[in-house]
């Protein structure tokens, strides 16, 4: 009966939610007004989403994950909630649209355990640090992604290019130059959508021997996916580091130019993180921090 209740308010409060908003003149009194209502849904659910981070895997801090990419030259593939939505059949907005195929690779990899390729989760480890999206997240889908974690396994951080320090700016700088020890004086090889919302950050990569990229559709890359590969298998896999921009499929892709002998990194959109962080540090994010040049 209580879930039957909690289900009834939830469909109440977002149909609310949705015609109040109609009368919200402005994008920051919509937004402010759809907070309000996605607050009083959470609030509904809290007991239920401390269920799923009692039950939750163990996850490393992203301070270790990079230090174990350092210290083993490991490869890294990363599951973060557009990962999990595909895998129990929820459309990711941006990347990748449903398909079988691919959400079989991604339980493969999922369930791999393979020396030197790390397989990275979501950090979940309090309520208030989940944040609104992981909260509304769990109330949606918490049940099947917890099926599709081994609680009693400890996995990386996929939050190692995701979350950066934005509380100061020492720790951001810190942060920035330990990454960069991964790939200092390579040639790197970026894999990225092309015309999509990845950009290159000089003082990020102003510490590598040289950057050639492989472009690949921005969306449903996953449909051309050999075709990437063996664009990728032209480059020498003792000498280049490969990082990857592709959404989901970049998490497969990781794990099988690793099982192929190269050191691939699920990269993601750090550069854009990067400069959100010094956004809410500097007030600017095109300022540059001379400690990284």
């Amino acid at each position: 009966m209580k879930i039957l209740v909690r289900k009834i308010s939830r469909f109440f409060l977002r149909r609310t939610s949705q015609v109040v908003s109609i009368f919200c003149f402005g994008k920051k009194r919509r937004a402010k007004c759809r907070e309000f209502f996605d607050d009083k849904i959470i609030g509904l659910y809290k007991d239920e989403i401390q269920v799923f981070i009692d039950r939750y895997p163990a996850v490393w801090s992203e301070e270790e994950t990079i230090q174990h990419l350092l210290e083993n030259k490991s490869s890294i593939c990363r599951f973060g909630d557009g990962e999990l939505k595909l895998m129990v059949g929820e459309k990711h907005k941006s990347f990748q649209d449903v398909n079988h195929s691919l959400n079989s690779r991604l339980i493969e990899v999922l369930n791999s355990n393979v020396p030197n390729i790390l397989v990275a989760i979501h950090p979940v480890r309090d309520f208030d640090s989940l944040g609104r999206i992981w909260q509304k997240f769990i109330i949606r889908i918490g049940s099947p992604v917890l099926n599709l974690l081994d609680s009693n396994r400890s996995y990386p951080s996929m939050g190692v290019f995701r979350g950066l320090p934005k509380n100061t700016k020492e720790n951001l700088v810190n942060r920035i130059l330990k990454i960069k020890k991964l790939w200092e004086g390579c040639k790197i090889l970026l894999v990225v959508g092309e015309n999509s919302r990845f950009t290159f950050e000089e003082e990020l990569f102003n510490n590598v021997e040289s950057v050639d990229y492989v472009y690949a559709p921005a969306k449903n890359a996953f449909e051309v996916y050999d075709e990437i590969v063996n664009k990728v298998k032209q480059y020498n896999k003792d000498e280049y580091l490969v990082l990857i921009v592709l959404g989901p499929t970049a998490t497969v892709m990781a794990y099988d130019l690793a099982l192929d002998g190269y050191q691939a990194i699920d990269f993601g959109q750090m550069p854009g993180t990067y400069k959100r962080a010094k956004k809410v540090l500097f007030g600017d994010e095109e300022v540059v921090l001379k400690e990284l040049l």
